[in-house]
């Protein structure tokens, strides 16, 4: 190739280089995220913010990284602040705002993260995240009704999913349904792998405690002891230790 032709290859590079550089930077924190470093992908991603120029992706992860570590404002703030970033009615907008909800929630926000999310369902736009999220948070709420009907609905449409089929069996358990839980958890715990995340233990243990299966049910709460729990856990792991010695002293 003659020298011209380098000098137009070198210059498409370094324009590519600028345009992505924001991206390439967020590379490694993604890297560090991978491998579930998530204080230390925050720092790589706050670099690649200032930058400039992040993708909408990356921005999201980011302030996903944020929230999985507990920075809640944080976390929001970049969520906000993406949000005109993306197309109306898309899914990067319903996205966000699903994620927006969950920092209302952390916040202690929950009609304001309850609203967020039925604001995204209004449009009709519906997948297993949406699912998932607002029926958890609706089996918070006190309208159980409301709840049971909105999870039903979502056992409708993608029963395969582990947490959509614990959040069913949790609002039978709160509306006294403990027959109808029982069922749900069973089938739970027939996917293969098994679930991983606590609640679907501790839930299908106080389930069984109810119908008399105390020593299963035990063994069930101290099995949801052995899995990970996170900041996005629906209960931390130090009240799920007290139940677990309340329903060993009989005090349930």
């Amino acid at each position: 190739m003659t020298l011209e032709i380098w000098r137009i290859i070198t210059c498409v590079i370094l324009i590519i280089l600028v345009v992505k550089r924001a991206n390439i930077v967020a590379i490694f924190a993604k890297q560090k995220y991978a491998k579930k470093d998530y204080e230390g992908a925050i720092k790589i991603f706050k670099v690649a913010n200032i930058i400039g120029n992040l993708s909408i992706k990356n921005k999201e992860l980011y302030g996903y990284a944020l929230l999985r570590c507990g920075h809640v404002d944080e976390a929001q703030v970049q969520f906000r602040n993406t949000l005109p970033l993306t197309k109306a009615d898309s899914a990067d907008r319903y996205q966000l705002k699903n994620l927006i909800a969950l920092t209302y929630w952390k916040q202690g926000n929950l009609p304001d993260a309850i609203e967020e999310l039925e604001e995204v369902v209004e449009t009709g736009y519906k997948n297993t995240q949406i699912y998932q999220n607002l029926g958890i948070l609706y089996n918070l709420s006190d309208n159980h009704e409301k709840a049971k009907k909105f999870n039903e609905e979502a056992y409708e449409y993608n029963k395969d999913d582990s947490i959509i089929c614990d959040n069913l069996a949790d609002i039978y358990a709160i509306c006294g349904e403990y027959e109808k839980s029982k069922q749900i958890y069973e089938e739970l715990h027939s996917f293969e792998p098994e679930p991983r995340f606590p609640e679907a233990y501790y839930g299908y243990g106080k389930v069984l405690i109810e119908l008399g299966e105390k020593e299963k049910g035990i063994e069930m709460i101290e099995k949801s002891l052995t899995k990970p729990f996170s900041y996005l856990s629906i209960r931390p792991k130090e009240e799920i230790e007290k139940l677990l010695s309340d329903v060993k002293n009989e005090r349930l």
